[in-house]
């Protein structure tokens, strides 16, 4: 009889997981699955304030606009820069997803980086509660990961999850009791593109971001070179100011994510030092779990163990995983309640700086 009923509630008001992400929004309903996954962009006239697409759409226009027309993201480094397009992307995939039957408003949590503010945090809510959820909650980024992984975070052993987003790269123990560690690194998939960006400049050769994406998802890597080809790529000579192809070599986007996925290692160890010894102890049989779109990244897993001298992998399906593991907790009570996050923004600063990444937590 109790399943029946909360069968029948979550048809009527469903309980919904949101990943409001830095490169993308993941939409989750517990039971259905991943709804919906867009790019976190939105496009408006900037003369009637209109909002002209999100998603896909919008990113197919960056870069390709009139001067009338923005392209915009409204998450830098996991929090809100722009809060009207935030409450729009939200409110647009939530309908979306949800707008094929009658309902209620849905119950919804969104995870947020571990190193937000209290002010960022409530700017989530109040973005996710515009958009028209009835009950809304957040849960940090590194937590949600570590339940849409499949992880028991209610086992004895002490369970650890790297979730590298597009903004920030999120790290936390759990045990029994909660959450042992946390900790957060602006690094992330946009820095990695950034930074392939900022090399092939160095050999006077410009392109843009989407570019530098796609080179990072065909040529990139950590640790020992996959031995790939060349990708033949579009951009401008700045030399001689002209439109030019060219082609770019593994080992050159391999050297320009060095530096990142070098800072990302150093954050996860740093946290594991910080922890007491029953609890390193527990992560050589349990592992490291790397969840993002990071996770993708050729050999970061044996990178990362070698470094750590801990077995670590990949989750299935890791872009999802943040989304999912929301979806999930928000429909455990106990679990709820166990993984929210209870500290205030002294006690996550203290916190931060025991484990030493100062540079995480907003000042």
């Amino acid at each position: 009889m109790t399943s029946l009923v909360a069968g029948l509630r979550a048809t009527i008001s469903p309980d919904i997981g949101l990943d409001l992400g830095t490169a993308n929004t993941v939409v989750y309903e517990r039971g259905a699955g991943v709804l919906v996954s867009e790019p976190s962009v939105v496009a408006y006239d900037t003369r009637s304030g209109e909002i002209i697409a999100i998603g896909h759409a919008a990113r197919e226009m960056e870069g390709r606009t009139p001067p009338s027309v923005r392209v915009v993201h409204p998450l830098r480094r996991g929090t809100i820069s722009d809060f009207r397009a935030a409450q729009t992307l939200v409110a647009r995939l939530v309908d979306r997803t949800l707008s094929s039957r009658p309902r209620l408003a849905p119950r919804l949590v969104a995870a947020i980086p571990g190193c937000a503010t209290d002010i960022e945090c409530k700017a989530v809510e109040q973005a996710v509660r515009a958009a028209g959820a009835r009950y809304t909650t957040y849960v940090p980024q590194a937590v949600a990961a570590a339940v849409g992984a499949g992880l028991d975070v209610t086992s004895r052993c002490a369970q650890m999850v790297v979730n590298i987003g597009g903004g920030t790269t999120e790290i936390a123990i759990l045990g029994t009791a909660g959450v042992i560690a946390l900790a957060s690194v602006p690094i992330g998939g946009d820095q990695f593109d950034q930074a392939i960006v900022h090399r092939l400049r160095r050999e006077c050769f410009a392109i843009g971001l989407p570019t530098a994406e796609r080179l990072k998802c065909e040529l990139g890597y950590a640790g020992r070179s996959p031995g790939r080809g060349t990708v033949l790529v579009d951009g401008n000579d700045l030399r001689d100011r002209a439109p030019r192809r060219r082609e770019v070599a593994e080992s050159l986007v391999g050297e320009a994510m060095q530096d990142g996925l070098a800072r990302i290692m150093r954050a996860a160890t740093a946290v594991m030092e910080s922890v007491e010894p029953e609890v390193a102890a527990d992560l050589l049989e349990s592992g490291i779990t790397l969840t993002g779109g990071g996770a993708l990244v050729p050999g970061l897993g044996s990178a990362l163990s070698a470094r750590a001298n801990v077995p670590a992998t990949v989750a299935p399906d890791p872009l999802t995983c943040v989304a999912r593991g929301a979806g999930e907790i928000l429909g455990s009570p106990t679990l709820h309640e166990q993984l929210r996050p209870h500290a205030d923004r002294f006690t996550r600063w203290y916190q931060s700086l025991r484990i030493g990444m100062r540079e995480s937590y907003s000042p």
